[in-house]
């Protein structure tokens, strides 16, 4: 994930001052541009020059053309009003068909809010409105500071003293207390001392793409059927469950995942496809937690056993 360099010092502008201030637009208007951004678990790429830019999305190629917007660059498709991208400073909001997707962003961005923490000894940061705050165990709270982009990729320097030195790298990362999996992985560098964490949002490791099932309690799944996960934005999960779809609620804490009540559709079935469906909507309401495991597969955990599954854009 990158930006290319004729582009990269104009938007890295625009991200930090947190507001417009023309260069950006002259620069997508007159300058050729490229750019791959990270939309949550979606990859997209954008090349492009004048009003025009081009698109690939989940195998997709689409063609856009600016529109007029009251700030930042928005782009439109051709004939499907409902697909945009829609850049502000360094990152861009992605709108599919009328679906939402997170946040894209660059290699080693801050996506604010932004949060980052690790352990022995414990120590946070948090990045909100355009100033970042460090808070060290034993050593309190250091004043909040601006912030600007360094001179290498993921790097990110405070304005005021001491300095903050934050190195961001899109990576797994897991909470060696919780357990919990998170985005980044994150290094932070402060009056001679290197602090070691992870960072970002969670949910981001989630959304942006389809999660078909491919195992059932170590079971394997019925040959030809499909279930399927999509984790969205605002907090609901839908899919299908082997026969009927399904809807409901999930929800992230701070060392795990729940998900439910679900709610689905009434169809019938052959027996053995219906089986199969309650075993996977028990363990969907009984989820507790979830990992990663090293092919990159989702394991969600719960009394019930596990389900694993593999994303799909």
């Amino acid at each position: 994930m990158y930006i290319s360099r004729p582009l990269v010092l104009t938007l890295a502008l625009a991200a930090v001052t947190g507001c417009s201030n023309g260069l950006f637009d002259s620069a997508v208007i007159d300058q050729p541009f490229s750019a791959e951004l990270q939309c949550g678990q979606l990859p997209i790429s954008v090349q492009g020059q004048g009003e025009s830019l081009q698109l690939q999305a989940g195998g997709e190629q689409l063609q856009l053309t600016q529109a007029v917007s009251a700030s930042g660059a928005r782009y439109l498709a051709e004939g499907e009003p409902e697909t945009s991208l829609w850049f502000k400073g360094e990152q861009a909001t992605l709108v599919l068909r009328g679906k939402q997707y997170p946040r894209c962003a660059p290699a080693g961005a801050i996506i604010e809010p932004f949060r980052a923490s690790g352990n022995e000894p414990f120590w946070s940061l948090s990045v909100e409105q355009g100033q970042m705050t460090l808070s060290r165990l034993n050593e309190g709270e250091l004043a909040p500071q601006g912030y600007r982009a360094g001179d290498s990729s993921g790097e990110w320097l405070s304005d005021g003293q001491p300095q903050i030195r934050l190195q961001l790298s899109d990576q797994l990362c897991e909470d060696s207390m919780s357990g919990m999996s998170y985005p980044q992985q994150v290094r932070v560098q402060v009056e001679g001392k290197q602090l070691e964490g992870c960072g970002g949002n969670t949910a981001r490791l989630l959304q942006g793409g389809e999660w078909v099932v491919e195992d059932i309690n170590g079971g394997g799944i019925i040959d030809r059927s499909r279930v399927t996960l999509n984790f969205g934005e605002d907090g609901r999960i839908h899919g299908r469950s082997s026969c009927n779809n399904y809807m409901g609620q999930y929800q992230l804490s701070g060392e795990g995942l729940s998900i439910g009540p679900l709610a689905g559709t009434r169809m019938a079935c052959p027996p053995s496809l219906m089986e199969q469906e309650q075993r996977v909507l028990k363990n969907l309401e009984a989820v507790q937690r979830f990992e990663f495991d090293q092919t990159g597969a989702l394991l969600l955990h719960s009394a019930e056993g596990t389900l694993k599954a593999r994303l799909e854009h």
